[in-house]
């Protein structure tokens, strides 16, 4: 194995922590026996924190059953431990540059990300076209981090609030402590 799987844990099991499950076109549809997505369904069951991405859409459009798999995916019918995660297609980024590059004398990363999307449309062609692209790809990302900010929020703000109660406590019990000894009278009495 490429990644080892306690540096896998290590990265997962931090609560706020993004869960990428990325899958070829061409492995779409075996995506129930992926060990991506059986680990990100072991430390995310609710898919809160994790993102699918199905990269080399390029490299699979002449196949029919991973492009069926991929559209599936992609419109939230696929395999049942696969529908509530956000899935989004990609083609490989060397094809989306070069394919920038040959259309028009501008050299962007935007024109690149558009292009690359361009092609998506041409490949999945029933597709939902806001899981094409990379611009997806940061759309889909930023609304997960949303969800799982709103998620987390309260609580964070819980928690905060039972350590701010504990600090007003602890500083009304050092303030006693000052006024009832003969040092904090006399601090307090310079302070005035």
């Amino acid at each position: 194995r490429i990644v080892d799987d306690s540096m896998i844990a290590e990265y997962a099991q931090h609560n706020d922590a993004i869960l990428l499950v990325i899958v070829p076109a061409s492995q779409a549809s075996e995506i129930s026996s992926s060990r991506a997505l059986k680990i990100a369904k072991e430390y995310d069951p609710e898919s809160t924190r994790t993102v699918g991405i199905i990269g080399k859409i390029d490299q699979a459009a002449e196949n029919s059953k991973a492009l069926a798999a991929v559209q599936a995916l992609l419109s939230n019918q696929g395999p049942p431990k696969t529908t509530d995660i956000p899935w989004v297609a990609l083609i490989g980024q060397s094809v989306s540059i070069a394919s920038a590059q040959s259309g028009s004398g501008e050299n962007s990363l935007e024109t690149a990300w558009r292009a690359e999307s361009e092609s998506l449309k041409s490949i999945l062609t029933g597709a939902p076209q806001s899981k094409l692209g990379r611009i997806a790809l940061v759309d889909t990302l930023a609304s997960q981090i949303r969800s799982r900010m709103k998620l987390r929020l309260p609580n964070i703000l819980s928690g905060l609030q039972g350590k701010s109660q504990t600090v007003q406590d602890e500083l009304a019990r050092l303030g006693e402590q000052l006024v009832n000894s003969a040092e904090g009278t006399r601090a307090i009495a310079l302070e005035l």
